[in-house]
């Protein structure tokens, strides 16, 4: 069972997963094309999906950086493509022409959870006022309107990498995988990239 490398499109934001620390990611599914248990590749072309550039772009750098540290070669698609542009099927061909890779991976969100609080932080006594509105402003030697509030959200996100063969523009192996609720988009984004290196890894794809 083989699928052609796809027009890549990107209908949700890449999230991420993973607390900072000790909480693992479980893969629910993984997928290897018959005959391909032994297919290593060096050289990767790294794409991520994401709602903003800068997220895109952190993502790709954090799992090029991980490739390195295995041992292989790899550039994340925002530098090949020369800043912010959408992948698509002739472009990722064009940059297997130029720069070699042996193997494309593709990481997107399939699916996101979130939960909101919202939280005060408000000590000591509060000031009632008579009157309400911003015309009362000066009437006060102190101030009443600093009531700073916290916004905690806790995401989980389902993720898929797939990784597709250069040379038979065929998909290789594939993984969709869940994490635990965190609340940091930034350390998100770099252990979902951690995570994508380590299945690769397990796997046995990355040669060294």
């Amino acid at each position: 069972m083989t699928a052609n490398l796809p027009k890549v499109t990107w209908p949700l934001a890449l999230a991420v997963l993973l607390s900072s620390g000790c909480a693992a990611t479980s893969s629910s599914t993984t997928y290897s094309a018959p005959g391909q248990d032994e297919a290593a590749f060096a050289n990767f072309l790294v794409i991520g999906g994401a709602g903003t550039y800068n997220s895109r772009a952190q993502f790709e750098r954090t799992v090029v950086t991980g490739l390195k540290a295995e041992g292989a070669t790899g550039r994340p698609y925002h530098v090949v493509a020369g800043g912010n542009k959408r992948p698509t099927r002739d472009d990722v061909l064009a940059a297997i022409e130029e720069h070699g890779f042996d193997a494309v991976i593709v990481t997107r969100a399939l699916n996101t959870e979130a939960d909101v609080e919202l939280r005060s932080t408000v000590t000591g006594t509060k000031v009632s006022r008579k009157e309400g509105g911003l015309a009362n402003l000066f009437r006060y030697d102190y101030d009443e309107i600093d009531e700073p509030l916290s916004l905690a959200v806790d995401m989980r996100v389902t993720f898929s990498t797939e990784l597709y063969s250069a040379a038979s523009r065929n998909l290789v192996w594939s993984s969709e995988s869940t994490g635990p609720k965190v609340d940091n988009v930034g350390v998100l984004i770099d252990e979902t990239a951690k995570a994508v290196v380590k299945q690769l890894k397990r796997a046995g794809i990355i040669a060294r």
